[in-house]
């Protein structure tokens, strides 16, 4: 980002492009009202009050169009700063030129992210909170939303705040001791502390392990579909989405490439992968497809291993594959289930029998598959979870330094170097919420907002 002055007086549409009710200009800075005035036939502007007005060049006289002016004045504003809304006709044309002629009047075009930005420079909400702005713009689900909602609330600050202030007191007991250093810590102080770093410890790896549901909500749960050739993978695909999507064949190794496709249900984005049948072959081309479908197994949040009842085999596949990915949540869909009545024993905790061609029994599979999803990652009712890879890290560095304090307790090193560890740890704490986050991460995490939020 370049040298910016993020105090001076900006403007934005802050409506998506096209043709629709209504389109929305936000002016926030210093200078928001005089500038505002500049561009309308009213002369004053009551505080939080529409005002309906004509945005007029005052040069040439024309009038652009007819509007709906508000006012909010500093601080309660959405930014902090003065704020000026104007609601004008939505469509290609009305909006860009009353913006153009306010460039003109003296605001500045506003970068990506930036009105929010300045909400979180001005302490209407910390970083956590201004991620979760965008993060509900950009919402595909119900859960994302509202787990969204939940982080823009504070609730998920407040959970950081609590582990913050755990270590606070930690350093605090630790700090004390240095200030009556001719005095030893006792056992029963040292367990003490012991007990409170573990509780901590604790404390954040439950909120680290919340990121992968976390991810889940914000972006869907990538789910593969995978198995033997011709076991019915791109048929269930098909019968899922329920559209033709992928391309059908007796033939093996019709799919060659991975094929993604997504539906919701009970709130959760599901994105299916028809992946290449795996299997030994000398095709190059179905080569590339099958490393495809295995780097796509590698970051499954849930996998469908389909499984043909007409051709059973020896099994020797999926029981590999059940083994070798174990540390994936697996449902076994035997499929063909109106071809042949005969189950196969797999050592799976999950499974069920299914027709893709006939549509049988897939109401249970996704009911099954949003169950399994809920228990393993734990996304259900009002829990909050990090959704960021930055967060994930913070919260693994911060662990590492207790871990690090533990150790430094349990070898009676000197009190100063247990607290510089437990300070370390709250620094990583204070990136999560932006107390102490420098200047490129705020760069990198606001230019990847849309211009005029």
């Amino acid at each position: 980002m370049l040298n910016i002055d993020h105090y001076d007086t900006i403007a934005a549409i802050s409506t998506p492009q096209g043709v629709g009710g209504i389109a929305v200009i936000r002016i926030s800075g210093d200078r928001a009202l005089d500038i505002a005035l500049r561009g309308i036939t009213l002369k004053t502007l009551a505080v939080r009050y529409a005002h309906f007005t004509q945005v007029q060049d005052p040069e040439t006289k024309e009038i652009i169009d007819d509007v709906v002016v508000t006012f909010f004045k500093s601080p309660a504003s959405y930014t902090g700063d003065d704020t000026v809304e104007i609601s004008c006709h939505g469509g290609y044309a009305a909006a860009p030129s009353i913006l153009n002629l306010y460039y003109k009047l003296g605001a500045r075009p506003a970068l990506p992210g930036e009105f929010t930005r300045r909400a979180f420079m001005n302490g209407k909400m910390d970083l956590l909170q201004a991620e979760a702005v965008a993060d509900l713009i950009h919402a595909v689900s119900e859960s994302g939303k509202k787990l969204a909602t939940r982080t823009l609330s504070g609730k998920l600050s407040q959970e950081v705040i609590e582990l913050r202030a755990e270590l606070t007191d930690i350093a605090s007991i630790l700090e004390l001791e240095l200030d009556f250093s001719e005095q030893e810590i006792t056992t029963l102080e040292k367990n003490d502390i012991l007990d409170k770093l573990h509780i901590a410890q604790q404390h954040i790896r439950n909120l680290a392990n919340s990121y992968s549901g976390g991810k889940i909500l914000r972006e869907g749960a990538l789910v593969p579909i995978a198995g033997r050739p011709n076991a019915g993978k791109s048929s269930l695909l098909n019968a899922l989405l329920e559209e033709e999507r992928a391309i059908i064949s007796h033939i093996p190794g019709t799919t060659r490439d991975t094929i993604e496709e997504s539906f919701i249900h009970d709130g959760v984005v599901f994105r299916l992968v028809d992946t290449a049948g795996l299997r030994k072959t000398e095709d190059p081309i179905e080569m590339i497809g099958a490393e495809r479908a295995r780097k796509t197994l590698a970051d499954a949040d849930l996998i469908l291993l389909v499984v043909d009842l007409v051709d059973i085999g020896d099994l020797s596949f999926e029981k590999e594959f059940l083994e070798n990915y174990s540390h994936i949540p697996i449902i076994v869909v035997y499929n063909k289930v109106d071809l042949s009545s005969e189950i196969p024993t797999l050592n799976t905790q999950y499974f069920l029998s299914v027709s893709a061609l006939l549509h049988k029994e897939l109401t249970a599979l996704t009911q099954l598959m949003t169950d399994l999803l809920h228990e393993h990652y734990q996304i259900g009712g009002n829990t909050v979870a990090i959704t960021k890879q930055r967060h994930k890290y913070a919260l693994q560095q911060a662990l590492e330094a207790l871990i690090r304090t533990e150790g430094a307790l349990l070898e009676k090193l000197s009190n100063e170097f247990l607290v510089l560890d437990i300070r370390e740890a709250i620094s990583s704490l204070d990136d999560i919420t932006g107390h102490t986050t420098s200047e490129d991460v705020l760069n990198n995490i606001f230019d990847h907002f849309c211009v005029g939020k």
